[in-house]
Parts: C-alpha cells; structure tokens; sequence
C-alpha cells in the first residue's frame, strides 16, 4: 500500500508535470493566466494548511483531477481542446464540450472539499 506522504508527493508530481506543460506555448498567454488562476492560488493554500486541515486521498485526487482539467483549458481554451473537437466531429456534435467537462468538476469536487471541512 501507499504511503500518504508518497500519495501527496505524486499528486504534486503529477500537477507539476501538467502545470509546466500547460504553460508552454499556451493559445492565448492572458486566457491560460486566468484560467490557471485557481490552481496558482490554491496550492499554496493547501500546502501551507496541509497539516492543519488534511484532507482524505479522494478530496486530493479530485482536487488534482480538477487541476488538470482547469490546465487543459487553459492550455488549449475550452472551445478548442483537441480530443473534444475529435468527438465533436467523430459525433457529429453542434460544439466542443469541453467546457461541460469543467462545469461538472466545478460543482462537484468543491462539494466534497467542502464536505470534508
């Protein structure tokens, strides 16, 4: 089994691994900032409450799976992410879903953090 300091140390890898490739190159450098907002305010918020108020591994893990959707828009803007666009076409959508994605993530993972608090 895994360790809970071995657990974090992935996530943050994980997170840091998308960060710095969401910040290469982005479509729209302003968009990708404030898209990105979130994940630049809130990790230090939770590593320096990290002790005080740890959360379980799903909050962390959902917390990490939001980032990254969060960094994916960012990097592409919602209505261009490449895999989105190949179901739209694959599907014959009216639009790229992306954004629903996010919409989703963003209702239901604070729930869970909140929860926990």
């Amino acid at each position: 089994m895994l360790s809970a300091s071995r657990y974090h140390a992935g996530l943050l890898a994980i997170l840091a691994g998308v960060f710095v490739w969401s910040a290469i190159q982005p479509y729209d450098g302003f968009t990708w900032l404030l898209e990105a907002l979130p994940v630049i305010i809130g990790l230090p918020i939770l590593l320096v409450t990290y002790r005080r108020f740890p959360f379980s591994p799903l909050a962390y893990g959902l917390l990490l799976a939001h980032a990254v959707i969060l960094l994916v828009g960012a990097h592409y803007t919602y209505a261009e992410m490449p895999l989105f666009n190949w179901l739209r076409d694959t599907l014959d959508l009216d639009r790229n879903y992306y954004d629903r994605l996010g919409h989703v993530a963003q209702g239901f993972i604070p729930v869970i953090v909140a929860r926990e608090i």
